[in-house]
C-alpha cells in the first residue's frame, strides 16, 4: 500500500507542477506544498477506492447467499 500511495502522490504532483510550471518557475515552498497535498489526496483516494471494493465484494456475496437461500 504504501509504494501504491507514493507512486500515486508523485504522478499528482508531478502533474501539478508541470501545469504550474507553464505559468512560471515556482519556489521551493510551493513545491513542498505540492508534495504534501498530493500525500493526502493519495492516501484519501486509495481509502476511497479500497472502501469500494469491499462494497462490491459484499455486494456479490450477498447476491451468491440470495438464491441458495431460495432454492432451500
Amino acid at each position: 500500500m504504501k509504494a501504491q500511495k507514493k507512486a500515486l502522490a508523485s504522478d499528482i504532483s508531478t502533474s501539478v507542477e508541470s501545469k504550474l510550471a507553464e505559468i512560471g518557475e515556482q519556489s521551493k515552498k510551493v513545491k513542498k506544498m505540492i508534495q504534501q497535498s498530493a500525500k493526502k489526496l493519495a492516501a484519501k483516494l486509495i481509502k476511497v477506492t479500497k472502501k469500494e471494493e469491499k462494497k462490491k465484494l459484499k455486494a456479490k456475496k450477498t447476491k451468491k447467499a440470495k438464491p441458495a437461500a431460495a432454492i432451500q
